[in-house]
């Protein structure tokens, strides 16, 4: 298997040699790493310098950054030619601050053959930077039928996807802009377009990454289950997280479905809401004691702008 490795990078300069040694240390597969550099101002083009005479590691510099992780992914897709992508069976996603398990890519290789599927996700183990303290995030929900309107799988550093689904999602992005989308969440978007496109999606219920917890990590803090972590998801979702992400997915839902009249109706007011959380309730969330949170949530006044 030949699998291409998309690692978005911005002042990663303290972790990013342990995330790439960890990923050519991968076991049974064949693999490049195209590290896409957004514009940072510490040392880490200095530390990617490294690896200038090593060819499976190739080195995009932006002069201009995107403003996120998730522009920088999906620029990195966009910057990468159909020719290139076809030469590989799978594209991985990868940030810059973690440590990959020796079969991280194998694993994932062989469920997406065995199951025939498009995309595949895991669990994490969740890495306490500070104390050094390990965890289980655990992602492998079993699948619901409107889950993907409001959650992503798992965080995107676990994703692999087979050229065909990168190549479709490439299609979609260079005709639509993501750049002014608050809050844009690439990993819930693959997700989301994997399952309103019916492709097949695998679940793995173990987990191969060391997914770092540090002080500069922001999106990572808000996986712990701590009172900065639960004020910092509320914060969120009182200033609309939920709403300016379903003002952008409904635009992909096909028109008329069950799934975009979810939308239409979770978006209208508190009482159409309210309707749709009772009549769907655990259909919209893999995990129950999500739903019962995410029910609670959907009733907090909020504060938005339609």
């Amino acid at each position: 298997m030949k699998i291409l490795v998309i690692l978005a990078s911005y002042n990663g300069g303290k972790y990013i040699k342990h995330q790439i040694d960890s990923i050519l240390n991968q076991e049974s597969v064949s693999l490049d790493i195209m590290v896409f550099d957004d514009s940072s101002k510490d040392n880490t083009i200095k530390v990617l310098s490294n690896y200038s005479l090593n060819s499976k590691v190739i080195v995009h510099e932006r002069e201009i950054g995107s403003g996120s992780a998730a522009n920088n992914f999906f620029n990195a897709i966009k910057g990468i030619s159909d020719e290139v992508i076809n030469k590989y069976n799978f594209v991985a996603f990868s940030d810059q601050d973690d440590i990959w398990l020796p079969n991280k890519l194998n694993e994932a290789s062989k469920i997406l053959k065995k199951e025939s599927s498009s995309l595949y996700f895991s669990n994490l183990i969740l890495w306490d930077e500070k104390t050094d303290n390990e965890s289980i995030i655990n992602k492998s929900y079993p699948q619901k039928k409107y889950d993907y309107l409001f959650e992503g799988g798992s965080a995107g550093c676990t994703y692999v996807l087979t050229n065909n689904l990168c190549l479709d999602l490439k299609n979609l992005l260079v005709q639509r802009k993501f750049v002014h989308w608050q809050y844009f969440s690439h990993d819930w978007f693959v997700y989301f377009y994997a399952r309103v496109n019916q492709y097949k999606v695998s679940i793995d219920n173990k987990a191969y990454i060391r997914y770092r917890i540090h002080s500069e990590n922001v999106h990572g803090q808000l996986n712990k289950n701590s009172l900065f972590a639960i004020i910092e998801r509320l914060k969120l979702v009182k200033e609309g997280w939920y709403f300016k992400h379903i003002k952008g997915f409904s635009e992909f839902t096909p028109k008329g479905s069950t799934a975009y009249n979810i939308y239409q109706l979770y978006y209208k007011n508190y009482f159409s809401r309210l309707y749709v959380l009772l009549k769907y309730n655990f259909k919209l969330m893999r995990s129950s004691k999500k739903f019962i949170q995410f029910f609670i949530i959907s009733l907090i006044p909020l504060k938005i702008n339609k």
